[in-house]
C-alpha cells in the first residue's frame, strides 16, 4: 500500500540566469574585480541582487527589514553637514541597448558597476544598495528588481537612485512622469542618470527627461515592430522561430529554424494514431503508452534536460509498502516503471522483498485523453509547420492572446512528417468538437460512433441490443426516443446493424465501382489536368507573394531610416509620425495580403494531396469485402437516417455525405 507521495518544490526556471558566473571569468577580469571590492564597502549593503553577489561573491546577508516600514511611517532622513548620501544602483542589461551581443554577461555587470562606483566615490556617497537585472526591456514595469528599487527608496532607505542612463531605469514615459517627477521628489529622493546627464535636482532638465523618456520608448516599439515584423516574414517563409520544438520533433542543430523527427517520439505517435483509427478507445491507447513506458510530453523534455515550468505539486516518488504475495515485477507493473528502475531507486542487489519492506518507486506522470489529442491534432505531425497561434496586444504588454485559427501562419512540407495525411485526417474528424466517441466495454469505439444521425431531430444514433432466442441482436435507434428536454422524436424505429453494415459496404462498393467504369485513360487525363492547373495557380501565387515580401522589405527599411532622421533633427515630431502612421498602415495591408497567399496557397496543395488521396484510396479498396472504422473513416463523413414512409412501401432515407469519391 502507498504509505507517502513526494513532490518535487516549486521552481520558478526564469531565475537567476548567471549560473556559474565565478567559474566564467577570465583572467584579465581579476583587476577589475579587485578595483570594484575596493570601492564597496560592503558592511555598509543593506541589499545586493542575487547574481551580483555571486558575481563578486559577497558573503553578508541582506537586511531582512530592508523593504518594511515597521513603524508604519516613514521618515524622511534629510542629510546634515558631513554626513553621506546613501546611494543604490541600478544596473540592467538587455539586447536592446547592446549588453549582450558578446554574451559576457559578467563583463557587463561589471563595467556598468565599476562605472557607477567611481562616481560615488568622487562625491563621497555610500552605497547601501545594488539592484540588477538581465536581459530584460526596460519599458517592462514589472521588472522584478526594479520594483524592489522603488520599494527600497519608498520606505525611506536611499537618497538618490543611481543608473548609467535614464534610458537603464525605465524607456517608458509614463514610468518617467510616476516615479522622476512625482514619487522621487515627494520621497525626497534623486535620481541620476550620468551618460544622459538626467538630474532630477535640476529642474531645467525636466524638459530633456520627458523627451529623453518619448524617444526611448519610440526605440523599443520600432524594435519590437521591427523583429516582429522580421519573425512574422521568417514563418511565412517555412521557418521555424520557437525555442522548445513541438513533441515529436527536434530543432535541427544545423539549422535553429528546421525540424527534425525525434524517432522515439514518433513512434508513439504512430502508436497513438494507428489504434485510434482502427477503432481503440483512449483508454486502452493509455495503457499501451504506459506499459510501452513512453513519457508523457512534460517528463520527456525533463529526461532530455529541457527546462520547463511543472508548477506546483507534480510527484516526484511514492513510498510504497509491500503487501502479501508481491514481487518486484507486479509492483513495477502496478506503477508502469521498470524492475530496474526500482531496485536503483532502493539500492536493491536482488530481486528478493518480502511483506511489509518499504519501497520507494519512482513516478511516472499518466497520460491523458488531453495530451494525445493535442499531439494528434497537431498540424505538425504532416509536416506543415503552424505558428503565429498567439499575439500580444502591445510591446508593453507581454501577455499573449489566442488569434482565431484562420489567422494561423501555415506553410506546408517544411519538414518530415510523423503522420500521413490520411490518418491525420481520419484521427482529427474523432476529435470533433461535436464529436465525443464513448469506448464499450472492450475499450473499442463502437462502428458507427458518433458516425450515424437522426435526419429528424439530429441526434445520434446509438447502438443497442436485445437478447432473443439465445442471442444477442444488435440494433441503431435514435437517442430522443425517450423524452429529451420536453421533446420526442417520432423517428423512432430501429435499424438492424448488419444489414445497416450490408448497404453501407454495397454504397462504397458502388462509389468504387463508379471510379474504374471510366477508362483509365479518362482518369489520367483528367487528373494530369488538375495538377497542372493546380501547379500554374501556386507559381503564380509564388511570384505574387515575392513582390509582397520586397515591398514590405523596403518599407521596413524606410521606417528604420526615418527613425534616424528624426534622431538627427531631419524630421519634426510630427513629419515623423505622420510618414510613419501611413507607411505602418501600409505594411499591415500587406502583411494581410501575404496571409491570404500563404492560405490558398495551402489550400491548393492540400487540394492536390487529395486528389492523389483519393486516386490512391480507391486502389486500396477496389477488393473491399469488409466494413470496419479505417474503412468508414475514409469515405463517409456523416450519415443521416430518416423516418420509415408507410405509404410508399415502408421506404426509409439515408443520405450519406462522403469524403472522397470519384466525380
Amino acid at each position: 500500500m502507498i504509505l507517502n507521495v513526494v513532490k518535487d518544490e516549486y521552481s520558478n526556471n526564469n531565475t537567476i540566469k548567471s549560473n556559474d558566473l565565478v567559474k566564467k571569468q577570465k583572467l584579465e577580469d581579476k583587476v577589475q574585480l579587485k578595483r570594484i571590492k575596493e570601492l564597496l564597502k560592503e558592511d555598509e549593503l543593506r541589499y545586493v541582487s542575487s547574481n551580483v553577489r555571486q558575481l563578486l561573491g559577497i558573503t553578508k546577508v541582506d537586511d531582512p527589514n530592508c523593504f518594511k516600514n515597521p513603524e508604519g511611517k516613514v521618515t524622511r532622513r534629510v542629510v546634515q553637514v558631513g554626513e553621506k548620501f546613501r546611494v543604490i544602483l541600478y544596473i540592467r542589461l538587455s539586447q536592446e541597448d547592446g549588453d549582450l551581443e558578446d554574451g559576457d554577461v559578467s563583463g557587463s555587470i561589471k563595467n556598468q558597476l565599476l562605472f557607477l562606483l567611481d562616481e560615488c566615490q568622487k562625491r563621497n556617497w555610500v552605497v547601501v544598495g545594488i539592484f540588477c537585472e538581465e536581459d530584460i526591456s526596460g519599458v517592462d514595469d514589472n521588472r522584478p528588481e526594479w520594483l524592489k528599487s522603488i520599494r527600497f527608496a519608498e520606505v525611506g532607505n536611499t537618497e538618490i537612485v543611481l543608473c548609467k542612463s535614464q534610458s537603464r531605469f525605465t524607456r517608458s514615459l509614463e514610468m518617467v512622469e510616476k516615479y522622476l517627477h512625482k514619487c522621487f521628489p515627494e520621497w525626497n529622493v534623486r535620481f541620476l542618470g550620468l551618460v544622459d546627464n538626467s538630474d532630477t535636482d535640476i529642474i531645467e532638465n525636466k524638459k530633456s527627461r520627458q523627451i529623453n523618456g518619448l524617444v526611448n520608448e519610440w526605440f523599443v516599439e520600432d524594435t519590437s515592430k521591427n523583429t516582429r515584423d522580421t519573425l512574422n516574414s521568417m514563418k511565412r517563409n517555412g521557418q521555424f522561430t520557437g525555442s522548445f520544438a513541438p513533441y515529436g520533433y527536434f530543432i535541427d542543430p544545423k539549422d535553429k529554424h528546421h525540424l527534425i523527427p525525434d524517432l522515439h517520439a514518433r513512434e508513439s505517435i504512430r502508436i497513438m494514431a494507428g489504434m485510434l483509427k482502427h477503432g481503440k478507445g483512449m483508454s486502452q491507447i493509455i495503457e499501451v503508452l504506459m506499459r510501452k513506458h513512453f513519457l508523457t510530453p512534460a517528463d520527456y523534455k525533463t529526461q532530455l534536460g529541457i527546462p520547463i515550468n511543472r508548477g506546483p505539486n507534480v510527484i516526484k516518488s511514492v513510498t510504497y509498502q509491500v503487501e502479501e504475495n508481491e514481487t518486484l515485477k507486479s509492483i513495477a507493473y502496478k506503477f508502469y516503471v521498470t524492475i530496474d528502475e526500482i531496485k536503483k531507486c532502493n539500492n536493491l542487489k536482488t530481486n528478493k522483498i518480502k511483506m511489509g519492506d518499504v519501497l520507494v518507486i519512482p513516478h511516472r506522470q499518466r497520460w491523458t485523453t488531453k495530451m494525445i489529442r493535442k499531439i494528434l491534432t497537431d498540424e505538425t505531425q504532416i509536416g506543415t509547420l503552424v505558428q503565429g497561434k498567439t499575439e500580444r496586444t502591445s510591446f508593453k504588454n507581454k501577455k499573449p492572446i489566442l488569434k482565431p485559427k484562420e489567422e494561423w501562419i501555415r506553410v506546408p512540407h517544411c519538414h518530415e512528417a510523423n503522420l500521413d495525411l490520411e490518418t491525420f485526417e481520419i484521427v482529427n474528424a474523432m476529435f470533433s468538437p461535436n464529436r465525443k466517441n464513448k469506448s464499450q466495454k472492450n475499450g473499442e469505439l463502437p462502428l458507427f460512433s458518433k458516425k450515424v444521425y437522426c435526419a429528424c431531430c439530429g441526434r445520434a444514433f446509438n447502438k443497442n441490443n436485445v437478447h432473443i432466442k439465445s442471442k444477442n441482436k444488435e440494433y441503431l435507434q435514435c437517442k430522443s426516443k425517450r423524452n429529451t428536454e420536453g421533446y420526442i422524436c417520432d423517428n423512432k424505429e430501429v435499424v438492424d446493424l448488419e444489414k445497416f453494415k450490408e448497404y453501407v459496404l454495397g454504397c462504397i462498393k458502388d462509389k468504387i465501382s463508379q471510379y474504374y467504369d471510366e477508362s483509365k485513360y479518362s482518369n489520367d487525363r483528367y487528373l494530369q489536368n488538375v495538377y497542372n492547373n493546380i501547379d500554374n495557380d501556386i507559381k503564380n501565387l509564388e511570384k505574387e507573394k515575392l513582390n509582397i515580401e520586397k515591398e514590405i522589405e523596403d518599407k521596413n527599411n524606410i521606417l528604420i531610416q526615418l527613425y534616424s532622421d528624426k534622431v538627427l533633427g531631419n524630421l519634426t515630431i510630427d513629419e515623423f509620425n505622420t510618414i510613419k502612421v501611413g507607411n505602418k498602415v501600409e505594411i499591415d495591408k500587406l502583411s494581410n495580403e501575404l496571409l491570404e497567399i500563404n492560405n490558398k496557397i495551402a489550400n491548393l496543395v492540400s487540394d492536390k494531396a487529395k486528389q492523389i488521396d483519393k486516386v490512391q484510396l480507391f486502389e486500396q479498396y477496389k477488393d473491399i469485402t469488409e466494413l470496419n472504422r479505417v474503412i468508414l473513416d475514409s469515405f463517409i463523413n456523416r450519415i443521416e437516417i430518416g423516418k420509415i414512409d408507410h405509404t410508399n412501401n415502408d421506404t426509409r432515407p439515408i443520405k450519406i455525405d462522403w469524403k472522397l469519391y470519384a466525380n
